[in-house]
């Protein structure tokens, strides 16, 4: 099942992108349908990838590394729930930043969008 790019683009909370004492972080909200999470794909900003190892996906079921997100150790994705993602490091410039974002699911495959947001 292909979910269109205009539709995953709205799971994205416009505005929510900000830089945090330790990184940076925005907020995703699944309107959509249920999900399970397997895998996550490496984010990028402005075309530079971020390591999983430095990023973190927390939501109302706690906090779990990005990278440890697997088929065994899924991250269920309820509709309503708000998930913010979070990147260890430093703080992104102000202005306009385009986010790559992708994940992997057991319902839809690879969900892969991009969205731009401003700091």
């Amino acid at each position: 099942m292909q979910i269109p790019t205009f539709l995953l683009r709205k799971l994205y909370v416009k505005g929510s992108l900000e830089n945090v004492d330790d990184g940076f972080q925005f907020k995703i909200k699944n309107s959509l349908s249920p999900a399970t999470a397997i895998e996550f794909i490496p984010l990028k900003v402005n075309d530079e990838e971020y390591a999983l190892d430095i990023t973190s996906v927390k939501s109302d079921d706690g906090e779990i590394k990005a990278g440890e997100i697997s088929e065994e150790n899924s991250l269920p994705i309820k509709v309503g729930v708000v998930i913010t993602v979070h990147v260890a490091g430093g703080p992104l410039g102000e202005g306009e930043h385009k986010i790559d974002i992708g994940l992997k699911t057991k319902e839809a495959g690879l969900l892969a969008f991009d969205v731009t947001d401003t700091i």
